[in-house]
């Protein structure tokens, strides 16, 4: 993995990358609104807005054949490419009316985003030094918190102001921005093993895995915790307006005080980053996101739910650094693509039965059970996931001892 000199904000490429996917963050969230926005319009129908955003997942079925991709040709040019598909869908968005063409479109972005999300992921050691990860990392998730906060408000600005065309037209000129900054980033052609078919660097990445006792953890990981935390996710609206009274308003500030503890969490990771061992911070991250569901569900009073949220939203931001770091630094470059195709697969599938499970739970227990169920359901994922490291044999060979 190739280092680079100076410091973090000194280095030419990471800025490229880190302005270019912070534009393209806040992009995304304005043009999800204004998507909401169209489909209701179009149809005035609820159950049409969940099948644009099944359709945006589905694509992430094929990310463990995506990451073979990124792990074989030019990520550079994936990127770009991705980016600019991108800008060209959302525009199309603009010019139909017809559900089933939005639809296609929607699940068209979402294969973008499939090959996009683990082949940035997967450039990372190529663009900073390994002692620059953590910090790396943190910037980008910083910034994607901070989009989570100013991206709907803008969206529904935008929406309301001058309509949905100019929210999809600002959200491909972000994709536009991107690629055009990470065109700019001089990337090394990755190492795929010589001579192998598809099939059989699809098995290596596949078997790697397998037997790396840290990074297989993290993956199911993923998986376990986005399954059992997001759960809470369609109990948030009713905890605001109906427990405590606290109107749209309130609502807003549960999301709004989640991304702004992702912020904070995200730079705390960065700050203990060669203080403390990633690993048992990822393990600390995940006990403290189940103390914080927990107490969110038993809190007295909105200030209090508040704080809870806030601190689950941190440990979430240092779950998220935590594990990038590990995964990057541990895990040979040649097969990161890989790797990270599988996390993004078990981050999507986990999201999409945790939200119909969660409005389930909701509708026959109430928010506050939701909440305390999905606590308890979080520290039992983070016990079985520590179980799966103590217990698995030391097998996976990797760059650096950290983590």
């Amino acid at each position: 993995m190739s280092a680079t000199g100076g410091s973090l904000l000194t280095n030419r490429r990471f800025l490229q990358l880190w302005i270019g996917q912070g534009f393209s963050f806040v992009g995304d969230f304005v043009s999800t609104v204004a998507l909401v926005v169209l489909v209701v319009r179009i149809s005035g129908s609820a159950s049409a807005v969940g099948g644009v955003l099944v359709a945006r997942l589905l694509p992430t079925l094929a990310s463990p054949l995506v990451g073979v991709l990124a792990d074989r040709l030019d990520r550079r040019a994936i990127l770009v490419a991705c980016d600019i598909a991108r800008a060209g869908l959302i525009v199309g968005v603009i010019f139909t009316r017809s559900l089933a063409l939005i639809y296609v479109l929607v699940f068209l972005i979402g294969a973008a985003r499939t090959f996009f999300n683990p082949t940035i992921r997967a450039v990372f050691p190529s663009v900073v030094g390994g002692n620059e990860l953590a910090r790396a990392n943190a910037l980008i998730s910083g910034t994607f918190s901070v989009s989570v906060m100013v991206g709907p408000a803008l969206g529904g600005l935008l929406v309301a102001t001058v309509g949905v065309e100019m929210a999809f037209l600002l959200d491909a000129a972000t994709y536009l921005i991107s690629a055009a900054l990470l065109s700019r980033i001089p990337l090394p052609r990755p190492e795929s093993e010589r001579g192998e078919s598809f099939a059989g660097e699809l098995r290596a990445g596949l078997g790697y895995l397998a037997g790396a006792r840290v990074p297989l953890a993290i993956v199911i990981g993923t998986f376990l915790t986005i399954l059992t935390a997001n759960a809470t996710v369609p109990a948030e609206v009713f905890l605001a307006k109906g427990i405590f009274d606290a109107g749209d308003t309130g609502y807003g500030l549960l999301v709004a005080f989640w991304g702004g503890g992702m912020v904070v969490g995200s730079a705390l990771t960065a700050v203990l980053d060669g203080r403390v061992n990633l690993v048992i911070l990822y393990f600390v991250s995940m006990f403290v996101t189940a103390l914080a569901l927990a107490g969110a569900g038993v809190s007295p009073t909105f200030v209090l739910a508040l704080v809870a949220l806030a601190v689950a939203g941190a440990a979430n931001g240092m779950d998220n650094v935590a594990t990038d770091t590990v995964l990057q630094r541990r895990v040979p470059e040649a097969l990161l693509g890989r790797v990270f195709s599988v996390r993004f697969l078990g981050y999507s599938a986990g999201e999409a039965i945790a939200y119909p499970v969660g409005g389930l739970i909701v509708d026959s227990a109430g928010p506050r059970p939701t909440y305390l169920l999905a606590g308890a359901a979080t520290a039992s994922a983070g016990l079985l996931t520590l179980l799966m490291i103590i217990a698995a044999p030391r097998k996976e060979k990797y760059y650096e001892a950290e983590g």
